[in-house]
């Protein structure tokens, strides 16, 4: 009677063990690698992020021409070739302004893009000034390379076209400086990546024989340059476009055409800007692999149930010899 308690107690522990699918498993970890540039980047912005006036652009096709954004997909898709994918999203508009862009935000269609980003860089402020002041050049009789009939230019009428035209600037820039900090906040909503703002380069600082605009535009792009700085805190890095540009106008845009906007030398010079701000900046991304094989849920729970078996039968074992013992 004994014998076959025992037997069939052995046989249970037997049969789970048997029917355990699997003893051991390979755990699947996530491991995090530094890396100096982002995996995905996102820009957005006006015509300068769009790459307006290069070879290739159009206004709904801003990832065939050789724009600072698509230089850097083509240097970072290689650079990140065999340890993780590179996406670069390019919803810049020509022709938006800091409003426009908070409008582009708050409508939702960004929030999928932004959501995994680990770098977003945006250009603005362009067309809430520059815009103003080109029309201020034109209306003056200033032509296109930047000279004018000094025996019959009326200064008079140019000082007053500036002073005049101080109202709508200070207007606009007031705005700006509310518009960055909402900016700032609408994407600091929607990422957790790295968001970077390009300061605003003076494109009219070409037209030097004519002081009073040149001082002019440097004070007001000065002042929404500092607006940029200021409010940067902790919600965003500013690239510092403007500095690099300084003095240059003539060779990185296309100001001498009276167009506003970094030609091909100039946005080579913006993606060595970016650049250089992602590598001081740092990034990471994130791979699954393999782990050493250890033991299952299911394999610890088999090995509980032998152990315990066994001791079950250890303790009924000696419990039967006690009684024979006790029998005689």
């Amino acid at each position: 009677m004994f014998r076959k308690i025992i037997s069939a107690a052995a046989a249970a522990v037997l049969s789970v063990s048997l029917v355990s699918c699997s003893m051991t498993e390979t755990p699947i970890n996530k491991v995090e690698h530094s890396t100096e540039v982002p995996p995905k980047m996102m820009f957005l912005g006006d015509s300068i992020a769009a790459g307006y006036g290069l070879d290739g652009y159009t206004a709904d096709d801003n990832y065939h021409c050789r724009s600072y954004s698509n230089i850097l997909k083509e240097e970072y898709a290689e650079e990140l070739s065999g340890k993780c994918s590179h996406t670069m999203v390019n919803k810049a508009v020509s022709g938006a302004t800091s409003g426009d862009l908070i409008s582009q935000i708050q409508s939702g269609q960004l929030d999928s893009d932004l959501a995994d980003c680990d770098a977003v860089v945006v250009s603005i402020g362009g067309n809430d000034l520059l815009g103003i002041l080109l029309e201020a050049l034109k209306n003056m009789g200033i032509s296109e390379n930047g000279s004018f009939d000094s025996q019959n230019f009326d200064f008079f009428g140019a000082a007053s076209l500036l002073i005049n035209m101080n109202s709508d600037i200070e207007k606009a820039l007031k705005q700006f400086d509310v518009n960055i900090k909402t900016i700032s906040g609408e994407l600091s909503k929607r990422t957790e990546g790295k968001i970077f703002i390009q300061t605003l380069y003076d494109p009219l600082e070409y037209y030097s024989s004519f002081e009073r605009v040149t001082d002019f535009s440097g004070d007001k792009i000065g002042r929404l340059n500092e607006m940029i700085r200021e409010n940067s805190a902790d919600s965003y890095q500013v690239i510092d476009v403007a500095a690099d540009f300084k003095g240059k106008a003539g060779t990185l845009t296309n100001i001498a055409s009276f167009d506003i906007h970094p030609n091909a030398e100039g946005h080579e010079r913006i993606a060595k800007d970016v650049d250089a701000a992602f590598r001081a900046a740092g990034f990471t991304y994130t791979t699954e692999e393999y782990g050493e094989k250890q033991l299952s849920a299911e394999g610890r729970m088999t090995i509980g149930v032998i152990i315990a078996g066994i001791a079950f039968l250890t303790v009924l074992g000696a419990a039967l010899l006690i009684r024979k013992k006790n029998d005689k």
